[in-house]
């Protein structure tokens, strides 16, 4: 029939001269008027055409004459009531389990995709490929003759590709044709309908189609039927005809001239009627704008002239931040300005950018900030929702023919979506604050006790134990807190063993499908999910609310797919999930705008009406413009290139990505040419998380240049005596956080705000908002804080202690190291989370109990510990501590029986316990020294008296604890009793630690043992032997120390040594003469020289001055509990010799301390010889009587 153009710049207005034209088909009811734009601009020019032809009176024609169409939205307008159309409609996802599924029947015949099947994202990638080669009208048997070519037309790897993906093609078709409908199919059948419709219709038909540059080989059909048939209206971003030769590809519009060429000489050759060009409406435009467009079009068209540069352009700016964030809160600072001045709308405004995944963490929370509604047309996948997390977490949890199940993270990942909730009765389920709390709780004893398998579906229920605390309190608490526990753990018990039963029986998919669905709506899900649809309603997120609804009706489709495709097929459960997940991998959420008055953020790369009035052109750096373009299609470029020339006419492949390269400028300039009033450039130096910094982009480089643009460079950090405050003002909450900066440099420099800035904390805080004066008070007081607390009220430290305070000495020596960390450990009584590992507490705990169990068997059955030769100690040893091991009591030993590397583990443990027992023997060979006792615990309630102080008249302080071992020898009648405490690293005793009150332990348990002495000892006199540390560990030997290694001998001395104890004696020649072999001690911590004194570096303390270090250790209880019950928690940690003694604290991130400020420094404590620390402690005691 006829073929007509619209010409014009994308300055011009394009649109409103497809109106007019619209407007004058209107004007006779016989004509219908299809207006046809891509799919991302339809809602928006659909609305814009209905206002405009109704501003011309022609409403009532327009909505039964003027249809606004997609080619998709086209098809369905005439297709709806066809019986092929009617066929069962291919979503993506039963085209992806139809290929799928074709593969694994034809995998033996594949060549270069042999195996591929199974990995992650191939399906999707032989489905795009197949789309696109139907776009191209490219058959089966088009691809055939290529596959089968000689090597010199076409190489071995394409041809392989051909081959497979022929295969496939075919195999696709074959299933599919006359079965089922689906988008690649949809435009031939609509050619085959426009084909037949009676010539009278289909000539009284008008189809406008614009905003198109470039068009896939089955829309070129459908436009060239139109051509023939109908009457056409082309609409053309182009600055004149090509009517007669094609253009040249260094033309700037090359696309679109290629289009005008192509459809001009197909109606010349056809015989249709083309009637001269229109030429689009002048848009009121700002003229440097203009200026701007004729200087673009001439820089990027080689051998046209470029304008002289000018002076200025008021019309463009650039903008330069330091990282992504600050970009666009810039720019969202601006428009909230600009709508400010009430000339424009949010609607005026364009947010573009090449990338916008590299932006998509920020827009959201900027924007809500800034109070800006905003609409993005980038589609948002499902694939992250907790739907589909819910059902790969059901399928993960548990596999019938794996050895382990139910693991920590997958069982977590299913509770933690949320959907599936535990009723509390009949009729309702368990509120999600109440299944939050049961469910951290239930956490901490799996991640404790490392739970697995069998452990949540046993019987018998979990039980929570602690160590620590008062033990009446913590009965009640542990029962509550274990039915907490068991709500989850019964919750995994009862529902999802009877799933895993049912779906392992299902023979097909179909019933596979079934038992999935009646799971998930018998147990809530779906209802859940329409719990957070209401609740998104209710808030106002409409866009949340929608997500709610459509992943659910994914689901569902899904799920029909799945059983259409395959529901009689023989039903897979490694198939079945990857197919549900690949099904919500290329589902996307369907968006309309929850306002008309909303900011348009977009790509560079889509389509853009141009009905903006300003437009941001966002992360204009030299990563982003010009883009990178790869292809990641199975057909590469050069696929593509040896391809192309084998192709007809009517039959193309997607440009490569050097051609895509190539159109950049001109892709750019379509959006750059939006606005009407003002073009931003903006670009950021860090990128999204870069480490290499970015420079601006080549293309606004020239621009900038060419104009003489300055670059605004973006200071983030606002100064107190700046009165250029414009570019930190927007919305209150973000005016407010710029405010608190400045005034944050005031403190720092010392410095008043400036009346610009006193002026906005004014406003701030007489606001009418409630909320926002009391923020805005809250937090300019903040600047004001300090970082130190202060001190408890009576009633806080009573309720937290009460008036008896019952403490061990490790406790109070926190104190000295940090009041603050011992009020946060033991008066709130935080503490980390438990997790299943072996930690040094663990280890710790094993040696303790192990040596404990071992000197224990040896005193009850008598064993001579000194006869028994290694061979008979490792038997020993391993009795003892497999017993250990194996005990049902002894939970926190699970670990060592959790696997193979923990059984390695524990055969180390084991070794170093046997090693500290042939310690123990060749000690024992040597000295006389004996145990008397282990383990031996005094306190409140026990066998042996705590030590006990009065504070004050209503207040008093009880220190219990536990002494590894208590070893004797008897000389002359006396009972010297020594300490010994086992240590996993190579303690010693250092006088300065032990004044200052962080190092209190050997003193109070030598106290403990003088005020039970009457219980501990044999005889009536009983003195102190002193204090020891044993190091527990299995030491490795150097050369050096062994002459030579096949003495045995030499081999356990050189260990013995190794093992040497360190700490104090007292300087007893009775005692030092009883427990020492020679003059030189392997065993213990002193020598004399040759005229029978001892050495210096000996360790030994005259009973004179461990008396009085003992009084100073009990005034130190007594000051610490005083400081206590005071309420005394300043944050003062200890530091000694350099070394921070919280360094390793787990509670550095709640105390915050940092010593750069003022307020927090650092406790010293002094480093003193022992003689001056014995002076002090003398002279300190004389003057206290």
């Amino acid at each position: 029939m006829s073929l007509q153009f619209i010409l014009g710049k994308a300055s011009d207005d394009h649109f409103s001269k497809v109106v007019d034209n619209l407007h004058k088909t209107s004007e006779d009811r016989e004509i219908k008027s299809f207006y046809i734009v891509p799919n991302n601009v339809k809602f928006e020019s659909e609305l814009n055409t209905l206002k405009k032809l109704n501003a011309k009176n022609a409403a009532t024609y327009a909505q039964n004459q003027v249809q606004v169409f997609s080619f998709s939205r086209l098809i369905w307008y005439f297709l709806n009531g066809e019986a092929d159309y009617q066929l069962p409609q291919l979503s993506q996802t039963a085209i992806n389990m139809i290929i799928y599924q074709i593969i694994e029947d034809h995998e033996e015949q594949l060549t270069i995709y042999h195996g591929e099947g199974k990995q992650a994202g191939f399906i999707q990638q032989i489905a795009n490929q197949i789309s696109e080669l139907q776009q191209g009208n490219l058959s089966p048997d088009d691809l055939d003759p290529l596959a089968k070519s000689d090597a010199n037309q076409i190489n071995p790897e394409l041809r392989s590709k051909l081959h497979d993906i022929s295969l496939i093609y075919r195999e696709f078709v074959q299933q599919t044709d006359g079965k089922y409908t689906y988008n690649g199919a949809n435009f031939e059948l609509l050619y085959k309908y426009l084909d037949k419709l009676p010539y009278q219709e289909i000539s009284k038909m008008h189809f406008y189609f614009s905003n198109f540059e470039k068009f896939s080989a089955q829309q070129l059909q459908i436009v060239q039927l139109l051509i023939k048939r109908a009457h056409v209206v082309m609409d053309l971003t182009l600055d004149r005809k090509y009517d007669q030769a094609g253009p040249d590809e260094n033309k700037f519009f090359y696309q679109s001239a290629k289009v005008y060429h192509y459809f001009y000489q197909y109606a010349k050759n056809n015989g249709a009627q083309i009637y001269t060009d229109q030429t689009a409406t002048k848009r009121s435009i700002n003229s440097e704008l203009n200026q701007f467009e004729e200087y673009w079009i001439a820089s990027n068209e080689v051998g046209k002239p470029i304008p002289a540069k000018i002076a200025q352009n008021d019309a463009i700016e650039i903008l330069k931040t330091n990282n992504a964030f600050e970009e666009l809160s810039q720019i969202a600072i601006k428009i909230r300005q600009l709508v400010a001045t009430g000339k424009y709308r949010y609607r005026d405004f364009l947010v573009a950018t090449r990338d916008l995944s590299q932006y998509q963490n920020i827009i959201n929370p900027i924007f809500t900030m800034q109070q800006i509604p905003y609409f993005t047309d980038i589609q948002k996948h499902m694939d992250n929702h907790p739907l589909v997390e819910l059902i790969d977490a059901l399928f993960s949890i548990y596999r019938p023919n794996r050895a382990q199940n139910y693991s920590y993270d997958d069982v977590m990942r299913l509770l933690k979506t949320e959907l599936l909730l535990p009723k509390k009765d009949e009729d309702h389920y368990l509120s999600l604050s109440q299944y939050r709390q049961d469910l951290a709780l239930c956490e901490n004893l799996v991640l404790k006790n490392g739970y697995t398998g069998s452990r949540w579906t046993q019987k018998e229920d979990w039980m929570y134990a602690t160590i620590t605390g008062d033990e009446n309190e913590l009965i009640d608490k542990n029962v509550e807190i274990s039915k907490k526990i068991n709500v989850i753990r019964h919750f995994i018990k009862d529902t999802l063993p009877p799933f895993y039963r049912k779906i392992k029986k299902a023979q097909t998919g179909r019933e596979a499908a079934l038992i999935l669905y009646q799971f998930l709506t018998q147990n809530g899900v779906a209802s859940q999910l329409k719990n957070w649809q209401n609740q998104a309603t209710e808030a106002g997120n409409l866009q949340e609310a929608g997500q709610a609804e459509q992943v659910w009706n994914q689901f569902c489709s899904i799920l029909d797919d799945y059983v259409t495709v395959l529901g009689d097929h023989e039903f897979v459960m490694d198939d079945f999930l990857e197919l549900l997940k690949a099904g919500f991998v290329g589902a996307s959420y369907s968006q309309i705008p929850s306002t008309l008055d909303q900011v348009a953020i977009s790509e560079t790369g889509r389509i853009q009406l141009p009905d903006k009035k300003i437009t941001f052109v966002m992360g204009a750096d030299d990563v982003n413009m010009p883009a990178k373009i790869d292809n990641h299609s199975l057909l590469n470029d050069s696929d593509r290139d040896q391809m192309d020339d084998f192709l007809a006419n009517n039959q193309y492949m997607v440009d490569t990505s050097e051609l895509q390269m190539v159109s950049e400028p001109y892709e750019d300039y379509l959006v750059f040419m939006t606005p009407s009033d003002k073009l931003y450039f903006s670009y950021n130096l860090g990128g999204n998380g870069d480490n290499n910094l970015r420079q601006i982009s080549p293309y606004v480089d020239r621009i900038q240049k060419q104009f003489n643009l300055p670059i605004q460079q973006f200071k983030s950090q606002p100064h107190a005596d700046s009165n250029e405050i414009e570019r930190f003002l927007g919305s209150d909450r973000t005016t407010l956080n710029y405010l608190v900066q400045a005034a944050l440099d005031g403190k720092k420099a010392r410095q008043p705000l400036s009346p610009a800035w006193k002026t906005v904390k004014q406003q701030l805080e007489n606001n009418p908002a409630t909320e926002i004066r009391d923020l805005t008070n809250n937090l300019l007081g903040s600047l004001h804080y300090k970082n130190q607390p202060v001190d408890l009220r009576p009633e806080i430290v009573t309720n937290l202690y009460g008036n008896n305070l019952t403490t061990s000495i490790s406790k109070l020596e926190e104190f000295y190291t940090d009041p603050y960390e011992y009020f946060l450990k033991y008066g709130l009584r935080l503490r980390e989370r438990d997790e299943f590992e072996i930690s040094p507490a663990n280890t710790g705990q094993f040696y303790h109990e192990a040596l404990d169990q071992l000197i224990k068997k040896v005193r009850k059955e008598n064993i001579e510990l000194t006869n028994l030769d290694n061979q008979a100690v490792h038997e020993l040893v391993e009795e003892v501590t497999r017993k250990i091991i194996e005990a049902d009591v002894n939970y926190q030993y699970e670990i060592l029986k959790s696997s193979q590397r923990m059984e390695y583990i524990t055969n180390q443990l084991i070794a170093t316990v046997q090693q500290m027992a042939e310690t123990l023997r060749n000690q024992f060979q040597i000295s006389k020294m004996r145990p008397r006792a282990t383990e031996i615990s005094f306190g409140p309630g026990k066998k042996y008296k705590p030590l006990h102080f009065k504070v004050d008249d209503d207040k008093q302080v009880n220190v219990q604890g536990r002494i590894d071992r208590l070893d004797s020898i008897n000389v002359n009648g006396i009972d010297y009793l020594g300490v010994v405490d086992y240590k996993s690293g190579n303690k010693k005793i250092d006088m300065s630690e032990i004044y200052d009150g962080t190092a209190m332990q050997m003193m109070t348990y030598m106290d403990a043992v003088l005020e039970n002495v009457d219980l501990l000892a044999d005889s009536g006199d009983a003195r102190l032997a002193g204090a020891l540390y044993m190091h527990i560990f299995n030491p490795i030997l150097k050369p050096g120390d062994v002459n030579n290694w096949e003495e045995k001998v030499q081999i356990e001395d050189a260990l013995l040594k190794k093992h040497k104890y360190n700490g104090l004696l007292v300087n007893d020649l009775d005692l030092l003469e009883n427990v020492g072999e020679n003059k030189i001690s392997d065993v213990y911590p002193f020598k004399f020289k040759n005229d029978g004194t001892l050495a210096k570096g000996s360790g030994t303390i005259s009973q004179s001055n461990l008396d009085n270090m003992l009084k100073h250790t009990e005034k130190l209880i007594q000051q610490a509990a005083k400081k206590i019950f005071a309420g005394k928690i300043s944050l003062a940690p200890a530091e000694y010799e350099g070394n921070s003694l919280i360094q390793y604290s787990p509670y550095k991130p709640v105390m915050q301390f940092d010593p750069m400020l003022k307020e927090n420094n650092y406790r010293e404590i002094a480093k003193l010889s022992d003689e001056e620390i014995f002076e002090r402690v003398r002279k300190e005691l004389e003057s206290h009587g």
